[in-house]
């Protein structure tokens, strides 16, 4: 089976068996990241991590930081490919593994400068049109489909460096998310709306699930956004503090999750 490929990006996505898909790749270095499933045989040689991503929950977080630890140590031609039965961890591991990748380009491009290989206002201007503009609104935008939730607004009104990360975080989202733009996955952003809009038109038991499904999908946006904003604060450094280390020291950050989806009903 075909893995599904981040455009632009050496990231990429399937189920196991997964050693068809590998071989019609490029013949780069991989690694493998496994959400739910082990390494095959034939592919014990390539390096492995787990990630044990839940089916609709970033969690555990600890995911996070073995994606930037195994990224961290790499070149910007090493592929990722995860593994799952179930899209959407795979797509949020995908969205995670970009992020971090795409930090390594622009401290790759910075270094050229320092190298005087480059002029610095050229590659200022690349870095802020690919990773710092927001994407062009589409015809049936609404602030909802761009992200801004009320949780996610508070955020940033909270922290404001959060912004820049969200801008980047958004990105990946719409290059993992659906085809032809996309890798053909999830669009984990908008994924939120549409799930709004079922469980306002459902009743009963189906409301209830729906209603679980949409405080998952949102609290899954809202850490996207903080490991966006995570990637952008610590990349420079290629990430010496962990994730888990940037949420302690904005200790507001776990009031918020409390507040929403603790105290919310699954």
């Amino acid at each position: 089976m075909d893995l599904r490929k981040v455009p632009g990006c050496h990231v990429y996505g399937g189920a196991t068996p997964l050693a068809a898909g590998i071989a019609k790749i490029p013949k780069e270095r991989n690694l493998i990241f496994n959400i739910d499933s082990e390494t095959e045989d034939a592919l014990k040689e390539v390096p492995s991590f787990k990630v044990p991503f839940d089916k609709e929950r970033p969690l555990p977080l600890e995911c996070f930081d073995t994606i930037v630890k195994a990224v961290a140590e790499e070149g910007d031609k090493t592929q990722c490919v995860f593994s799952s039965k179930d899209e959407i961890p795979a797509t949020l591991g995908m969205v995670a593994a970009c992020a971090a990748k795409s930090v390594q380009t622009i401290n790759k491009m910075r270094a050229l400068v320092e190298e005087g290989i480059t002029e610095k206002d050229w590659t200022e201007a690349i870095v802020k049109k690919t990773f710092e503009e927001p994407n062009p609104d589409k015809p049936n935008d609404t602030p909802l489909t761009k992200g801004e939730f009320d949780i996610v607004k508070a955020l940033v009104a909270k922290y404001p460096e959060v912004q820049v990360g969200k801008i980047l975080i958004d990105k990946m989202i719409d290059l993992a998310g659906a085809a032809p733009e996309g890798a053909g996955g999830t669009n984990l952003r908008t994924c939120v709306v549409d799930l709004q809009a079922k469980m306002d038109a459902a009743s009963g038991e189906e409301q209830v699930l729906l209603k679980r499904q949409l405080l998952n999908g949102l609290e899954r946006y809202f850490y996207l956004v903080c490991f966006g904003a995570y990637c952008r604060k610590e990349g420079p450094t290629n990430f010496k503090n962990t994730f888990a280390s940037w949420l302690a020291e904005r200790d507001s950050i776990a009031d918020m999750v409390r507040m929403v989806f603790v105290s919310g009903s699954r």
